[in-house]
């Protein structure tokens, strides 16, 4: 009998449970490890208020994401320096979760996302542009599925000859718990001639 080869990113673990026959997991923390190694994230701009021109910078640390049940949203810290001074704001934004079954990959992405470079002068708060997180974080965190699981499994029997037959993971599903996305199948066998 050969053996089955099951190949699996080093982040995401394959679980077996009774509701399916494969059940691959990601955890919260593998999507924070990739925005810890992506680091900061940050833009600059011109600005003029009162006939006065001048810049400012905006800068995302200590980016994250929190798996909830059923959903997932982004956080982040948001540093802006203006001409008028600095200041600082915790951002929460939308996330979608996904996955392809024709291409394998289980995405994770960023969909929404604004924070507001504003400047305060006079006792007025002046709006000067809204930046919109998910312009800068365009391709999703991809991640390989279960259905890369697909072996050719072959038995010899009693009168010598062989039987084979393939193993295919069939309609997946996501779910999103807290802490963790679970992608799971049901796996079919297929007789070869």
């Amino acid at each position: 009998m050969k053996k089955i080869l099951i190949l699996i990113f080093i982040t995401i673990s394959l679980n077996i449970f009774s509701q399916s026959d494969i059940q691959v997991t990601m955890h919260e923390s593998t999507l924070n490890k990739v925005f810890r190694t992506l680091g900061t994230i940050s833009g600059t701009g011109e600005y003029e208020i009162m006939f006065v021109k001048s810049n400012y910078t905006w800068s995302l640390n200590n980016m994250r994401i929190e798996l909830l049940k059923d959903s997932a949203i982004f956080i982040t810290d948001a540093t802006v320096v203006t001409g008028l001074g600095t200041y600082q704001d915790q951002v929460v934004g939308k996330v979608a979760i996904s996955y392809n079954q024709y291409n394998n990959l289980i995405s994770v992405q960023v969909v929404d996302a604004v924070f507001q470079i504003f400047v305060e002068a006079f006792g007025k708060k002046f709006v000067i542009k809204d930046i919109q997180i998910a312009d800068y974080l365009t391709s999703p965190f991809q991640f390989e599925g279960p259905m890369s699981m697909s072996n050719e499994l072959a038995f010899t029997m009693p009168d010598g000859s062989v039987r084979k037959m393939v193993a295919k993971p069939s309609v997946c599903v996501v779910n999103v718990v807290p802490d963790k996305i679970e992608v799971s199948t049901q796996v079919q066998f297929i007789p070869q001639n």
